[in-house]
């Protein structure tokens, strides 16, 4: 089954290859790939993605982007998409940055812009690459296997480094847009969160967090809108998509169960069990004798 890549900077274990770690942050992930592959990938992070050599192409809802040494691309947190390299023979290398949302608010802070008092959504921004750009990128990469005192603080002075350079680009106004949505803290429309990644496999904290609301303000406000706990109320629209799915199409048993969100087969046939007394694939049987 495929499983879903979760990108974000917290937790991280120093010794993990590939990351540029202090204490508990992963500033950055440095990634190699020499097989064509297909990945479903969910931020939890912004982050901004630089490539070194190679082409990726990223589907996500209504936009393919492609990404290449000729740009940089930068990601809102909560984007869930299908990642491509189909380069067979070449190398795809590329370097993540993550920009926590704190270190966004108080650089946005600093600029003193005027706040709209809605920021527009920019869920993903592609700049053109310059030399000051492809630059901080060869810099950014001697600091991967390195660790001296102030290293911290260094490396948080490159992230405000890197949105000036961002904002010295072509693209201004849609970085202005993407960092002042990035830190818009109002609570979101919580039937509009719910139905953009009902069937993706993400969590209530995750859910939450994109709602900007706590756990507990989720759940709560959650049970007051649909008049269900969010575990009950999502797996009930999950299942019923599943039942559709299973009478409608051919598709196999386990691809219906990651179409509806769900990253464990034998989990999703064991609450469909459950909620209609037979597995998917003898009801599906039962329904195509009728």
């Amino acid at each position: 089954m495929n499983t879903l890549l979760r990108f974000s900077s917290l937790p991280a274990d120093p010794s993990a290859p590939g990351l540029l770690v202090l204490g508990n942050t992963i500033f950055a992930r440095h990634k190699v790939e020499n097989k064509p592959a297909k990945k479903n990938i969910f931020l939890t992070e912004h982050l901004l993605v630089f490539v070194v050599q190679g082409t990726k192409f990223l589907h996500l809802p209504g936009q393919a982007v492609t990404v290449a040494p000729s740009s940089v691309v930068l990601l809102k947190r909560g984007i869930y998409a299908m990642a491509e390299f189909i380069e067979e023979g070449l190398l795809f290398e590329s370097m993540m940055v993550f920009l926590p949302a704190g270190v966004i608010r108080q650089f946005v802070l600093g600029q003193r812009w005027h706040r709209p008092d809605t920021a527009a959504n920019c869920p993903c921004v592609v700049i053109p690459s310059n030399e000051l750009l492809d630059s901080f990128k060869t810099q950014y990469l001697h600091y991967f296997g390195k660790s001296f005192p102030g290293l911290d603080q260094l490396l948080t002075g490159k992230l405000h480094e890197l949105l000036l350079l961002l904002l010295a680009t072509s693209q201004r106004e849609a970085v202005r847009s993407f960092l002042l949505s990035a830190i818009d803290e109002e609570p979101a429309d919580l039937e509009l969160i719910v139905r953009n990644y009902l069937f993706q496999p993400i969590t209530l904290a995750e859910l939450a967090s994109l709602s900007n609301r706590s756990l507990a303000t989720f759940k709560r406000d959650f049970q007051r809108h649909y008049g269900a706990s969010p575990r009950q109320w999502i797996n009930r629209q999950r299942l019923a998509h599943a039942q559709l799915l299973l009478e409608q199409t051919d598709q196999k048993v386990s691809d219906i169960a990651i179409a509806c969100g769900f990253e464990s087969v034998s989990h999703f046939i064991r609450i469909f069990r459950a909620a209609f007394g037979a597995t998917p694939q003898s009801l599906r049987a039962e329904k195509a004798m009728h």
